[in-house]
């Protein structure tokens, strides 16, 4: 039975098309009896969205919380047959039952564990096409073990709450977290998200295990990515990884796989890296969620934001008010495309511009 501690801090909570018992605390911290976060209500719901296109079978969600995810899940994805459940918190298990009951869920259909999520993925037997690593922090502990349990054509969901690292805030816990070290420019999430995708590419080499990004966003508090493993193609995918430079005098940046130290202009480039340079989008899935989705206009705007830069797939963006310009965006946009350019928006930032122009030719061509 739930704590009446516990139970006094419940709700009912209602997403998509699942009700289920959550905490309503005010501030959400790690040191909540059992972690929800009603903020990342759009992460789930997209995340049922490609559910339904990838239509796994057999789930693990491997850090449960109170169920919201896994229980959305079950419900609402046709394609699923079963779902483990598991958290090392035992309020946590009993509000997963609880969730389960009262969602009418088929006990056949799920399974529940209380271990700790290395030792889960060690000692468990079973193999899913889909694995979620959603923790209070970063995910980089339990990838390494979680790879035992994933099938050779799955699909593995990252997401990272410790941004600030990643973002540039706290360069060394980066790099002792993730390998990499960040820079805090006007494109510092789309950095912290590639040093993401970098790691998890990095520890499924050590497996022999291609890790591709298929979708991939930065939003509000977290960074997820969503990757398709792959029992080849390791060493293309590595070629990928490099240096974003960046130079604070001029405001060039650009990718790539080998050491720069200056920049055009002479002046010293500052540089973050390793990080994962290639596309962090499936343009056929995200074409195919926008076509099959009938979730919310919000959800629509987002994907087609997406669609758009993954097509012009530069690792980096420039955000209008580094310019001299006071244009709408759109407008510059246009500019742009009209030079022969690659230019889009940005799910990043609502004043991104994704371009393979330089600094400097933007400024040529904004003036016009």
């Amino acid at each position: 039975m739930i704590s009446k501690k516990l139970e006094s801090e419940l709700a009912k909570v209602k997403e998509g098309k699942t009700e289920f018992i959550a905490g309503k605390a005010d501030i959400v911290t790690k040191h909540m009896p059992v972690f929800y976060n009603p903020k990342k209500e759009f992460d789930r719901t997209l995340s049922i969205e490609i559910l339904k296109l990838i239509k796994p079978q057999r789930v693990l969600d491997l850090l449960s919380a109170s169920g919201a995810r896994g229980i959305r899940i079950a419900i609402e994805v046709p394609s699923i047959k079963f779902i483990h459940f598991n958290d090392v918190n035992p309020e946590a298990v009993k509000l997963i039952k609880q969730n389960i009951l009262l969602n009418k869920i088929s006990q056949e259909k799920v399974k529940i564990s209380q271990e700790e999520a290395n030792k889960l993925c060690v000692n468990d037997k079973d193999y899913y096409d889909f694995i979620d690593i959603d923790p209070f922090g970063s995910p980089i502990n339990f990838i390494f073990n979680a790879l035992c349990r994933l099938d050779k054509d799955g699909i593995l969901a990252v997401t990272a709450t410790d941004t600030a690292p990643l973002y540039g805030v706290y360069k060394m816990t980066c790099f002792r977290k993730y390998g990499s070290y960040p820079i805090k420019t006007k494109f510092s999430h789309e950095i912290g998200l590639r040093i993401l995708a970098k790691a998890v590419i990095e520890i499924g080499a050590k497996r022999n295990i291609s890790l591709i990004p298929i979708f991939a966003h930065a939003t509000m508090h977290y960074y997820r990515i969503y990757f398709k493993t792959k029992r080849s193609y390791v060493n293309e995918l590595l070629k990928q990884l490099g240096w974003i430079y960046y130079c604070p005098k001029c405001k060039n940046r650009f990718f790539s796989s080998t050491f720069h130290d200056l920049c055009s202009c002479g002046n010293k480039l500052e540089s973050a890296g390793l990080l994962y340079g290639g596309n962090l989008w499936d343009l056929n899935l995200v074409e195919k969620l926008i076509k099959e989705n009938e979730t919310s206009k919000t959800l629509i705007k987002f994907l087609e934001r997406v669609y758009d830069e993954a097509k012009v797939n530069i690792p980096y963006f420039y955000e209008v008010d580094e310019f001299k310009e006071s244009s709408p965006l759109e407008i510059l946009l246009n500019k742009l495309k009209k030079a022969g350019f690659k230019a889009s928006r940005t799910h990043f930032s609502g004043k991104g511009i994704k371009t393979d122009a330089s600094f400097k030719q933007m400024e040529e061509i904004f003036k016009k």
